[in-house]
Order: structure tokens, then sequence, then C-alpha cells
């Protein structure tokens, strides 16, 4: 488990999802709760579950279901400004996390 690091200067990167990655709902959001694996503090991160292009339009017939992209990609939005972040929340890590299936939470 990472120490939380105040002091971690903000710096733009692509990491591995933190292994604490847990979700649940909020209205009508999911949200990815779990400890950055940079700067180790507690992120949440709201996302819309609906993926584009899987809401019909028109007449369905004659159609096939697109295949849904389920990958989003997370930022840490830890509460504390790092050093060099320019009033943006967060140590500028992030990481891609797929959502989980339709009817799972």
């Amino acid at each position: 488990m990472t120490t939380p690091d105040d002091d971690k200067p903000y710096r733009e990167q692509r990491v591995a999802p933190p292994g604490d990655l847990a979700w649940h709902r909020d209205g009508g959001f999911l949200v990815a709760t779990g400890t950055c694996p940079v700067c180790g503090h507690r992120t949440d991160k709201s996302l819309v579950d609906i993926v584009p292009g899987t809401v019909t339009k028109g007449l369905p017939w004659g159609r096939k279901k697109p295949q849904a992209n389920r990958d989003r990609t997370v930022d840490c939005e830890c509460r504390i400004t790092h050093r060099e972040a320019d009033e943006r929340n967060g140590c500028g890590a992030c990481w891609t996390v797929r959502l989980p299936e339709e009817g799972a939470l």
C-alpha cells in the first residue's frame, strides 16, 4: 500500500489501476473508488455508465446492437493540491478501468 504523499509534484502519467479499486452507485452514476497508486490518496471518480451508441434511436429492427466499449480513463482526483498542479486536483496520474457489466451492481 502506498503511503500518502502530499508533497508529490503534479505530473501527468498513465499507471496501473489501484489494487483496492471498488465500485458503487450514487444516483445515476457509477463511482470508482480507490487509492491512487502514485500519491497514495483516496480518489473517487463518478462515471456515466451509458455507452455511446447503445441507446436506441428510432426504429430498432434490422440493427445489430453495437459492441460496447466499457473501458474508461480515471484521473487521480484526490483533494490535495500537489506542487506544480496550477489549481488542478490530483497528482496527474491516470489509469484505465473497465466498467462493471450491466446488472453487476
